[in-house]
């Protein structure tokens, strides 16, 4: 009788085949959830910073919405500003602007504007062409009086409206007041 002692029981090979089989399920499993995620697809993770911006003239003052930082850059055709207020006969108004209209407001301040809403944005070139997208650094311009009256307790909604799928609203600032910091 002779015992053949480099061979591996049964029992053993067993577990170590149990162990191997639970970790590539992780790694596959892990494997599998990144190609499902879905940031980019999902609703889009946008931070802002809000600033009353007294110029001395009820011409050109304004609140200044900053992109802060932005997830992932958004089409600038795709987002949209809607100002809601109290006009001076008392009449709510609801005011709503795409950011890539060439009517007075893409690439347009309150300086240079009588548009309610104007934006600023950060380019990007791409080789020959520059390129036009939501995010960071870029600034949204929104008049604090409408024909000389004071706007108080307006609310300011940034979304994102693609024009296939779902949009999303990015942020709301509710209570702005012309004579009061954002």
């Amino acid at each position: 009788m002779s015992d053949d002692e480099s061979a591996v029981s049964p029992v053993i090979a067993t577990i170590l085949m149990v162990a191997i089989t639970v970790v590539l399920s992780g790694v596959v499993y892990v494997w599998a959830a990144q190609l499902a995620d879905v940031d980019t697809k999902g609703v889009p993770r946008v931070t802002f910073t809000a600033e009353n911006m007294d110029t001395g003239s009820t011409d050109t003052d304004h609140w200044k919405f900053t992109v802060g930082q932005s997830q992932t850059a958004l089409a600038t055709q795709a987002v949209e500003v809607q100002v809601t207020y109290v006009d001076a006969n008392g009449d709510t108004v609801t005011d709503k602007v795409n950011l890539a209209s060439t009517d007075q407001v893409y690439g347009f301040s309150p300086f240079n504007s009588d548009s309610l809403v104007t934006f600023g944005d950060v380019t990007t070139d791409e080789g020959s062409e520059t390129v036009s997208s939501f995010s960071s650094g870029d600034d949204i311009f929104v008049r604090t009086h409408v024909d000389g009256h004071p706007l108080v307790d307006a609310i300011v909604s940034i979304t994102y409206a693609p024009p296939v799928g779902e949009g999303a609203l990015l942020v709301k600032f509710t209570g702005l007041s012309w004579n009061q910091p954002a």
